[in-house]
């Protein structure tokens, strides 16, 4: 017997086309969800060219080296995945610029494990081999890299990078949970040995964040080694740990090192001196400007904010406030034997040996909410307006004292300007400026219109400019593409 649908044809056929449309989704749903799954690609051994973002995430399956002469680039928003502990040789260039919604990852499948780090260049039985290229990360975080107990050097240093005689530039990083392991490790999260020279300043940190990396033996976020003109600027150094010295960063027997506009806050040494910077060695010239350094602590020693040994330090428009350590001088020690300090323009308590300067304070420099970690000014603190610029100006008649200019943005970082970005900026020596579109010519002018260098070059889509010679103050960069369009920013120069 046949029985008829005494259903209404066209509410029939609606149900059909209902019924074929889940279908449909169901099976582009199915071919996204095996896409997603299939979007990931394994690597090891000789890599050079581009890794996208659509191939994300890159799993690390065994050792990996960028080789001499060749270039590895990796897109922004992409992931490297370390599935065991392996590590990345860089003897040719890597480039790995994200974006600020786009960050690049790198990072431990296994976070106890951890991941061998990148080493730009490399050591192996006394031989050293330098990276041919100086190697570019922006807008990256490193994660979990480790080194492991009873290795070799240098790999027995610097958890996430180590740079042996290898420059590199590094803006808007993070670096967090890296660890040197017990035994003679060094820099929880980077050891540099030999980089940079007197004549070619290249590694530089810009608005990067160093947070709870632990370096064994001292620096727990950086060890700096025999290094050239490093520059260090807009950088947080916040809960790294050291057993001995230097909580957040060890500078050893280095070369004109400027660390500009940086604050240092609950960084620890064990059982030794700094708190959060430590100097050793021989022939350390330091500078530090505008820095901030409050709540670190020596345990086990001398200088809650920085202990600084054989070394001739410059503290300008700094402060150091609310440090501690067990024996002399909570904030900044200076060793009596071969050191000497010059401190001006700054709120702390003068070091007891071999210092001089003037214009200096001693007294709450009224932080916001320092409990919670906020170190920016009150309107009515005494470090607004207290320091010196030789003649540059922010909002008042001289810039503050610490890190955090009060009435204006925390950091000026990149200026964004239709694909194109000027970094670092303040800046002091070398000024970068890259864009998707090619730059014709460069001009320099000051606040009056006057023209103060121009700059002619052949096609190319990033730059580096000397700036050294110019005074402080604020400048215009008129750049001039080669499709005739103008982009103008400003920059500072603070020295």
């Amino acid at each position: 017997m046949i029985y008829l649908s005494q259903e209404n044809p066209n509410l029939l056929r609606t149900k059909l086309k209902l019924r074929n449309m889940n279908k449909f989704f169901t099976f582009l749903l199915l071919m996204v969800i095996s896409s997603s799954i299939s979007a990931q690609t394994n690597v090891s051994g000789n890599q050079s060219g581009t890794w996208i973002y659509e191939n994300s995430p890159y799993n690390v399956t065994g050792n990996i080296t960028v080789p001499a002469g060749e270039i590895l680039t990796i897109e922004a928003g992409a992931e490297v995945n370390f599935q065991a502990y392996y590590k990345f040789t860089v003897l040719g260039t890597l480039n790995a610029n994200g974006t600020e919604t786009d960050s690049i990852f790198f990072t431990a499948d296994n976070q106890s494990t951890g991941w061998g780090g990148i080493s730009l260049g490399q050591s192996i039985g006394g031989n050293v081999t330098p990276a041919d290229g100086v190697s570019n990360f922006s807008y990256c975080k490193f994660e979990f890299g480790k080194t492991l107990s009873g290795g070799e050097y240098p790999d027995i240093h610097g958890g996430a990078i180590r740079m042996i005689n290898s420059d590199a530039v590094y803006s808007n990083c993070v670096f967090a949970n890296n660890t040197s392991l017990p035994g003679e490790g060094m820099g929880g999260a980077i050891y540099a040995i030999n980089t940079g020279s007197s004549n070619n300043p290249v590694t530089m940190f810009t608005d990067c964040k160093f947070l709870q990396n632990v370096g064994y033996s001292e620096g727990g976020a950086i060890k700096f080694t025999s290094d050239f003109n490093t520059e260090i600027t807009n950088c947080e150094f916040i809960d790294n740990t050291t057993n001995y010295g230097g909580g957040a960063i060890c500078f050893y027997s280095v070369v004109d090192s400027k660390v500009i506009n940086c604050l240092f806050t609950n960084n620890i040494t064990n059982y030794d001196n700094g708190g959060a910077v430590k100097s050793l060695g021989s022939g350390n010239t330091i500078s530090f400007k505008n820095c901030t350094m409050v709540g670190n602590e020596a345990s086990g020693g001398s200088g809650g904010a920085a202990a600084l040994y054989y070394a001739d330090v410059d503290f300008v428009n700094c402060i150091a406030y609310d440090n501690s350590s067990q024996y002399d001088d909570d904030n900044v020690y200076i060793d009596a034997g071969g050191s000497s300090a010059t401190v001006n323009y700054c709120d702390m308590i003068m070091p007891e040996y071999n210092t001089t300067g003037s214009d200096n304070i001693n007294t709450d420099p009224l932080f916001v909410d320092a409990v919670n970690g906020d170190y920016h000014l009150q309107a009515t603190s005494p470090c607004i307006d207290a320091g010196t610029d030789i003649g540059l100006s922010f909002t008042g008649t001289a810039p503050d004292m610490g890190c955090f200019e009060y009435g204006m943005p925390d950091k000026i970082t990149k200026i964004k300007n239709h694909l194109t970005e000027i970094y670092p900026n303040p800046t002091n020596n070398l000024l970068i400026i890259q864009s998707e579109k090619e730059i014709k010519s460069i001009v320099i002018s000051d606040l009056s219109g006057k023209n103060i260098n121009s700059i002619r070059f052949d096609s190319n889509s990033k730059k580096i400019i000397d700036v050294s010679d110019l005074k402080n103050g604020i400048y215009f960069i008129n750049i001039l593409m080669t499709d005739n369009s103008v982009i103008s920013k400003k920059v500072i120069i603070l020295k």
